[in-house]
């Protein structure tokens, strides 16, 4: 049997990938589910993903982009940040399940292109989330809550095993953990020398 590309199978399959998608969303979401998340993310990221495949330069840039743009819109629409992860899980599931029920079998290197696209786009999403969600709250337990939840999401999208631990969620758990270890670092040592001769 032939390996078809995922490009090849993304375009012949747009459609119902988007569709498998939007009943998954619409099977979980509370708040109960919006246009603007099924019609925005994933199409967007589906024709981003084709364009990846076909071009010899990455344009992570643009995913990246998109992505902050996503994790952007559903802050404004009340989503949780496990649902901007959700999202992009969602796509690579929809595109597994149905590679091996069209008996389908897609190369590694175009998996791997994938699950890639995908740890740009979920740590680019939840990125731009947590950010805009801490500037909204305000204050240093408000960051640390952030931090945690930044760190807490994007290690949920790890278990799923859409995305490995060596890539851009990995590595924004990494960055979480240690901006913690510097906030507690600091609380711990207390006010400087000089602050306490102040008093």
């Amino acid at each position: 049997m032939a390996t078809l590309s995922l490009q090849d199978f993304i375009l012949a399959n747009r459609d119902e990938l988007i569709g498998r998608c939007r009943t998954k969303v619409r099977a979980r979401s509370a708040p109960p589910v919006s246009e603007l998340e099924i019609n925005h993310g994933v199409p967007i990221f589906l024709d981003q993903l084709v364009e990846e495949l076909k071009s010899v330069g990455s344009r992570g840039l643009e995913m990246k982009t998109s992505a902050a743009q996503h994790g952007h819109d559903m802050l404004a629409q009340r989503f949780t940040v496990g649902q901007v992860v959700h999202d992009y899980g969602d796509v690579c599931q929809s595109v597994t399940d149905l590679a091996v029920e069209k008996s389908s079998p897609i190369s590694t290197d175009d998996f791997r292109t994938l699950n890639r696209c995908l740890d740009n786009a979920i740590a680019g999403a939840v990125s731009q989330f947590s950010h805009e969600q801490s500037m909204s709250t305000g204050g240093s337990s408000a960051e640390l809550h952030d931090l945690v939840r930044t760190a807490l999401t994007a290690f949920e999208a790890l278990q799923t095993g859409s995305v490995g631990v060596n890539g851009r969620t990995g590595d924004l758990v990494l960055r979480s953990l240690k901006q913690l270890a510097e906030i507690l670092g600091r609380s711990a040592a207390g006010p400087a020398q000089g602050d306490s001769e102040r008093v």
